[in-house]
């Protein structure tokens, strides 16, 4: 909403000053999705992802066998026998909330991590782009920064051509 909120008051602003900006438009995460760096880092995230999963999944497999355990045999077990499986059952139950916990951020550490160097590569041919053509300002119609699209240019192509991707 600010974003909008800001992008009206310089819109407002271009048009009452007088000055002839030339703007364009990209939606960044179409010409992302089409870069060939692109899916191969989806494939390393969707690996990463099954290597936590194997690992939770194998920790919850230990789980439900001591739960098991524990509940077919409390009857037989003495009371500091049943309380240490107790508190060995909630230990276990810790560990697996703390590694879903750290396993999420680490999922977009790495995400985050193997994407920048594409990220820049994008950003440096909308930049490039934007140079050569003469744009004052280009905005990213896939995040919804903009507000009315048909009066700029839309550089899609323009990148595409620069990314190789044509």
């Amino acid at each position: 909403m600010k974003q909008t909120i800001a992008l009206s008051i310089l819109f407002l602003t271009l048009s009452l000053s007088g000055f002839s900006q030339k703007m364009g438009h990209v939606n960044s995460q179409r010409l992302l999705s089409m870069m060939p760096e692109s899916k191969e880092v989806q494939t390393q995230v969707e690996e990463y992802i099954k290597q936590l999963e194997s690992q939770l999944s194998t920790m919850s497999n230990e789980y439900q066998s001591k739960l098991a355990e524990y509940q077919n045999n409390q009857a037989l077990w003495s009371d500091p026998v049943k309380e240490s499986k107790a508190e060995e059952i909630s230990s276990l139950e810790k560990r697996i909330q703390r590694f879903q916990q750290t396993a999420q951020r680490s999922m977009s550490q790495k995400e985050e991590e193997l994407f920048e160097p594409i990220l820049d590569k994008l950003q440096n041919a909308i930049k490039k782009v934007a140079d050569e053509h003469g744009y004052d300002y280009v905005f990213d119609s896939g995040s919804g920064a903009v507000l009315h699209a048909p009066d700029s240019d839309d550089m899609t192509s323009l990148i595409k051509k620069e990314l190789g991707l044509e």
